[in-house]
């Protein structure tokens, strides 16, 4: 139920499938594409959608314009609540848990397509992806720190994703990460011109979706749900579509001995 200061327009997100892949953008350039509760509802839906549907077999998110991906919270809308004498929501609580772990529990390959800053809560978008191509000249970082705020999910998960010292690095000092160092160091995988960067990203994409969707999903989901498991038992879990059995196993090796490109049926 709204509490009446959940206002926006539906295209403040905006979605589209195109050659089996879903793009999702941030449409708030005049706000630097930052996050008011009511995009993170209309990601929420996005993300839920491509996951539903079969014909989608990768989704890339990415932000409208060349200033920022996402400048993260809505600073406006957080100040807006306060001095109306409400909280502003607090991680891992109410509906505002779902974004961050819908994106995680998305069980199809995700790129951020980071097509300027990703800041705050729109570098923890991106380190919610499985892919992060940038543009050249953008930064990434958790600053967090400088407006009193917490970096729930980046305190958990860059620690994870790059070595410790240098993610603590980027929580205690705030500061925004160019991003030819955040690839350096392994947070970014690619680094792109600006006039390049939209053909780069379709590029990328379209090879991830020329292999089967089955071991796409199979592959996101083993990754995801292993996660921090001991080997012994992450190579038991055995969860995700089975690929071994699949139709699209049998259409691969015989697309291969007769030397065509497969028909994937995603089954």
């Amino acid at each position: 139920m709204s509490d009446g200061l959940i206002t926006g327009s539906p295209e403040e997100v905006l979605y589209e499938v195109r050659d089996s892949v879903a793009w999702i953008t941030i449409n708030r350039p005049e706000r630097r594409n930052a996050i008011s509760r009511h995009t993170v509802q209309l990601l929420v839906q996005a993300f839920v959608e491509a996951e539903a549907d079969p014909d989608v077999w990768a989704v890339v998110i990415t932000g409208t314009g060349d200033k920022a991906f996402c400048a993260g919270g809505d600073m406006k809308e957080m100040d807006s609540v306060a001095r109306a004498g409400r909280q502003v929501h607090t991680p891992m609580t109410g509906e505002y848990r779902a974004l961050l772990e819908v994106m995680l529990e998305t069980y199809k390959p995700v790129i951020a397509a980071i097509n300027g800053h990703a800041l705050a809560g729109g570098c923890e978008i991106a380190l919610a992806c499985d892919i992060r191509i940038a543009v050249e000249g953008a930064t990434i970082g958790l600053t967090e720190a400088k407006r009193g705020m917490g970096a729930n999910f980046g305190s958990v998960v860059l620690p994870r994703l790059i070595p410790r010292a240098l993610a603590m690095d980027m929580l205690y000092t705030a500061r925004m990460v160019p991003v030819e160092e955040a690839r350096q160091i392994g947070l970014v995988n690619n680094v792109v011109p600006r006039e390049e960067f939209d053909a780069a990203v379709k590029d990328y994409v379209a090879g991830i979706v020329a292999n089967s969707p089955v071991s796409l999903r199979r592959y996101k989901e083993m990754a995801t749900k292993s996660w921090g498991l001991p080997v012994s038992s992450a190579l038991r879990l055995n969860v995700g579509p089975n690929p071994y059995t699949s139709e699209d196993r049998a259409e691969g090796v015989r697309a291969f001995l007769e030397k065509r490109a497969p028909q994937w049926k995603n089954r």
